[in-house]
């Protein structure tokens, strides 16, 4: 079947095109908008030509942005902080590239260093700025992803923001970061050196010992306590111990004050990319099963 004799219905417009059920009524009944008359019903079901459609949507796609000549012509390997890359895209607030990072992973480009904050290269931010997926669309490459980092290495092998990020559970150094400089991370001291590269335009890079990192890391539960090598659980294992159909009725128990036994954990976990928040809790299994089976010796 060609793009011309293919039908399309609301659901099919709104996955296609990256648009919404009320839009469509809303274009539908506006006979100003410029949308496609409907082409055929089912009932209450509406269908619309396919090829209609979409030179519609091609004719309301945004223009890309076109950067100044002098920004295109620069050194295109200089190092921005995230106020200069905010000014040069032509944002008023650095807060919008917060945002991209906190609300579309993956959308806007990772840090290309971490040197006294963020930073990207010019070249970095042209490229991305001249292909940007359009509104709706999400299509960018993922970010990078964090090495893995052994707790037992060398305790004062000095580690990166990279490696620092890994240890405690971000999932991009451009989420650590804006924790960091946020005071989000209040368990982590500051830097213990700064080291400058050979031949770098930019700042000192932080390092920490892997000790610290690690002390840090237990200290918020991302890693479990010193000398704790019993297994911890979480809420939808500790719910299956327990005969609990499912973790949120076992949140609920223990919100209710039904679990007395297990109001305080034994630590928590940070669930990675979620910079840092939230935590959940866990238990050691051994407390959950003596607990399962105290229960079932009194029914």
């Amino acid at each position: 079947m060609s793009t011309a004799e293919r039908l399309v219905d609301t659901t099919q417009i709104v996955s296609e095109f990256g648009t919404s059920k009320p839009r469509i009524s809303e274009w539908s009944n506006n006979p100003d908008s410029g949308f496609p008359a409907v082409a055929h019903t089912e009932g209450r079901k509406r269908f619309w030509r396919y090829d209609e459609v979409a030179a519609f949507f091609a004719q309301r796609a945004p223009k890309k942005r076109t950067l100044p000549t002098a920004v295109l012509e620069a050194d295109q390997d200089e190092l921005l902080t995230k106020r200069e890359v905010a000014q040069l895209l032509g944002y008023t607030r650095t807060s919008t590239i917060d945002a991209y990072f906190r609300d579309r992973p993956g959308y806007f480009p990772e840090p290309d260093e971490d040197i006294d904050g963020p930073r990207w290269r010019r070249g970095t931010i042209v490229a991305w700025a001249a292909n940007r997926p359009g509104k709706g669309r999400r299509g960018s490459a993922p970010a990078a992803a964090l090495p893995r980092v052994p707790v037992d290495g060398d305790p004062d092998e000095l580690l990166g923001t990279a490696e620092v990020a890994s240890l405690l559970g971000y999932g991009s150094t451009a989420s650590f970061s804006s924790a960091l400089y946020q005071g989000r991370i209040p368990e982590l001291p500051e830097p213990e050196t700064m080291e400058k590269q050979a031949g770098s335009r930019g700042g000192a890079r932080k390092k920490w010992r892997r000790a610290t990192v690690v002390a840090a890391a237990r200290e918020r539960g991302v890693l479990p306590a010193a000398g704790q090598d019993e297994d911890l659980v979480g809420a939808a294992e500790a719910a299956r111990i327990l005969g609990y159909g499912n973790a949120d009725s076992f949140i609920s128990a223990l919100g209710h004050g039904l679990l007395p036994d297990l109001e305080r954990p034994d630590g928590f976990e940070y669930r990675r990319g979620s910079a840092g928040r939230p935590r959940q809790q866990r238990w050691r299994r051994s407390r959950i099963e003596e607990l399962a089976a105290r229960r079932s010796s009194t029914t």
